[in-house]
C-alpha cells in the first residue's frame, strides 16, 4: 500500500507562521554554529587524500609523481617509502589517489566559484545545512506533520556524529545529502516521473562519493516499483556518473573496474567481529540518534502496510547489516560514520512510530491541544539538553580545531626548514604533499638497515621527523637510529632533526 501510517489520518496540528519562523532561526544557528567550529583542511589520510585528488582533477591528472629525494634509488625501499596516506603507488615512479572521486570533484566546482581555501569548508557546511533542510521533505513523504518532520531535522542536526563529521573534511556527510535527495527525488518520482532522472543524478553521485552508497539502489526500486519509464529514467540519468567512474579507474588504475582501495579491502570483513559490532550498535546508536531512533526497530510492525516504510527499511537496514561484518566499525563510536548515509531513514523511521504512539495512545488522554504541543516543545528541549551533554562529552565539536594543526605545521616546515630537507612522515604525509613541496618519506616503512641506506644516500640534505606524539617513541627508537634533536613544536606536531651517533 501507498498509504501513510495510520496515525497520520488524524487531524494535523495546523502549520502556524512560528514553526516556520522557528526553523528558519534554528537553521541559521545551525549554520553560525558549523561555521565557527569548521576545519576543513589537508589533514590525516581522508582529508588530504580528497584535497590531494581535487587539485589532480583540477589539473586533468589522475596520477603525480612520488617525490623521491634526488640521488635515492627506489628499488632499494619498500614500494610505500616514497607514498603519502591517501596514495598507493603505480608504475614509472608514480603515485595515483585511493579515495573516490565524489567529493574531489565537489571540491574542484567549489574551487572555481570560492578558491580553494574556502572551498572546503563551504562544501562540509552546505552539505550538513541541506541534509539537515532535507529532512523536512523526507518526512512529510513519510506522513509526518510539519512539526514532526522538523523534529527529524533536530535530531540529524543535534546528532554528535553528524557535527563530527561536518567540521571536518570528510565525504559521510555530501554522502548522506545525496543519499537524502536521491531517496526524495525517487519518492516524488510517483506523482511526476521527470523526478526519477534527477533521483538517478543523485546515486550515481552518492556512489562516487561513497561506493557503499549503491545499497541505496533497494530503497529506490521500492520507490519505483515497475514502472519501466521511470527506471530508465533512473538509468539515463545515473549513466553520466557511471561513464566518469570507469573512464576514471581506466585511467587511474589501468582497469575500469579497479578501484584506490586496492584488493585487501575484503580482508577487513568477517562474520567474528558482528557480535562486537551489534553491541556496539546497542551502545552508541541511542547516545547517537536519541532512543528515538531506536523505536525504528518497531517499524516493520507499525508501519507495515505502507510502502514509504519499506523504502526506510530497504534504506537502514543494508547498511546495518553490511558495516556490522566491517573491521574497524566497532572500534570508536566515530565509527559509526559508514552508518550516516542511512541515519535519515532510522530517525524518519523512529519518529514515525513514536507518532504512532502518540495519535493513538497518548494524545487522547491529554486535556487540551496546548498540553500537547507544551508536550513537544519539552521534547525539543530534552533533546538539545541530550545533544548539549555528548557534545561536551565526545568534544563532536572540536574536531575541526585539531584538524588545523596540519596546515600549521606544514606552514612551521616551509617558514624554518632549507628547501631540500627530506621529511620522514607518516601522519602527516598527505598534508606535507598538498601543502609544501618537500620530498617525503614514510618512516613506518623503513627499519634500522634501511634508514641507514637513506642517511647514506641524502648526503648533506637535512633529515627531519615530523611527528604526532604516538609516533615518537617507536619512530625514533626502533625505526630511525641515531642522535635526534627536537627543533620545532606546533601544539602536538613536533620536528625532530638526525644527526648520525659517533
Amino acid at each position: 500500500m501507498d498509504s501513510p501510517p495510520a496515525g497520520s489520518t488524524a487531524i494535523p496540528l495546523r502549520p502556524i507562521v512560528w514553526w516556520r519562523t522557528l526553523l528558519w532561526i534554528g537553521l541559521v544557528v545551525y549554520a553560525f554554529f558549523l561555521i565557527r567550529h569548521v576545519g576543513a583542511f589537508a589533514g590525516a589520510s581522508d582529508s588530504s587524500g580528497y584535497l590531494n585528488n581535487a587539485r589532480l582533477l583540477a589539473a586533468g591528472q589522475t596520477a603525480t609523481p612520488q617525490r623521491i629525494p634526488p640521488g635515492l634509488d627506489a628499488a632499494q625501499f619498500d614500494s610505500f617509502t616514497f607514498i603519502p596516506l591517501g596514495f598507493r603507488p603505480i608504475p614509472e615512479a608514480l603515485m595515483a589517489p585511493t579515495y573516490p572521486i565524489g567529493l574531489p570533484m565537489m571540491l574542484v566546482v567549489a574551487a572555481k566559484i570560492v578558491g580553494w581555501e574556502l572551498a572546503p569548508p563551504l562544501v562540509m557546511v552546505v552539505s550538513a545545512l541541506l541534509a539537515v533542510a532535507l529532512m523536512i521533505p523526507l518526512g512529510r513523504a513519510a506522513g509526518l506533520t510539519p512539526a514532526w518532520a522538523a523534529g527529524g531535522s533536530l535530531l540529524l542536526a543535534t546528532c554528535p556524529l553528524t557535527t563530527f563529521m561536518s567540521v571536518q573534511l570528510m565525504s559521510d556527510i555530501p554522502a548522506t545529502t545525496v543519499a537524502l535527495a536521491a531517496i526524495w527525488c525517487a519518492w516524488h518520482s510517483r506523482t511526476h516521473k521527470g523526478w526519477a532522472l534527477a533521483a538517478g543524478a543523485g546515486y550515481a553521485l552518492g556512489v562516487l562519493i561513497r561506493p557503499t552508497n549503491f545499497m541505496l539502489i533497494l530503497p529506490i526500486a521500492v520507490c519505483l516499483g515497475l514502472d519501466r519509464r521511470r527506471w530508465l529514467l533512473l538509468g539515463l540519468g545515473g549513466f553520466p556518473g557511471a561513464l566518469i567512474q570507469l573512464v576514471y579507474n581506466f585511467a587511474a588504475y589501468g582497469n575500469p573496474f579497479a578501484s584506490g582501495y586496492g584488493d585487501d579491502l575484503g580482508l577487513k570483513f568477517s562474520l567474528g567481529i558482528v557480535p562486537a559490532t551489534l553491541a556496539h550498535y546497542v551502545r552508541w546508536l541511542p547516545v547517537l540518534l536519541t532512543p528515538v531512533g531506536i523505536l525504528a526497530v518497531l517499524l516493520i510492525w507499525v508501519g507495515r502496510r505502507a510502502r514509504f516504510a519499506w523504502v526506510l527499511i530497504a534504506w537502514s537496514v543494508p547498511f546495518l547489516v553490511f558495516y556490522a561484518g566491517y573491521w574497524h566499525t566497532h572500534e570508536w563510536w566515530w565509527y559509526l560514520r559508514f552508518l550516516l548515509p542511512a541515519f535519515p531513514a532510522i530517525i524518519i523511521g523512529g519518529l514515525w512510530v513514536l507518532r504512532e504512539l502518540w495519535v493513538l495512545q497518548l494524545a487522547p488522554r491529554l486535556p487540551s491541544r496546548l498540553v500537547a504541543r507544551s508536550c513537544g516543545m519539552a521534547a525539543v528541549l530534552v533533546v538539545l539538553a541530550h545533544a548539549a551533554f555528548w557534545h561536551h562529552r565526545l568534544n563532536a565539536h572540536l574536531i575541526g580545531f585539531g584538524e588545523s594543526v596540519y596546515q600549521e605545521s606544514c606552514t612551521w616546515a616551509r617558514e624554518h626548514l632549507p628547501a631540500d630537507a627530506i621529511l620522514l612522515t607518516e601522519q602527516t604525509s598527505g598534508a606535507l604533499i598538498y601543502y609544501t613541496d618537500f620530498c617525503i618519506v614514510r618512516w613506518d616503512s623503513l627499519n634500522p638497515e634501511r634508514f641507514a641506506r637513506l642517511s647514506a644516500l641524502a648526503g648533506k640534505r637535512p633529515l627531519v621527523a615530523a611527528l604526532f606524539p604516538h609516533e615518537v617513541q617507536t619512530a625514533l627508537t626502533s625505526r630511525l637510529p641515531g642522535r635526534w634533536q627536537e627543533i620545532g613544536t606546533v601544539r602536538h606536531v613536533t620536528f625532530w632533526q638526525w644527526s648520525p651517533e659517533g
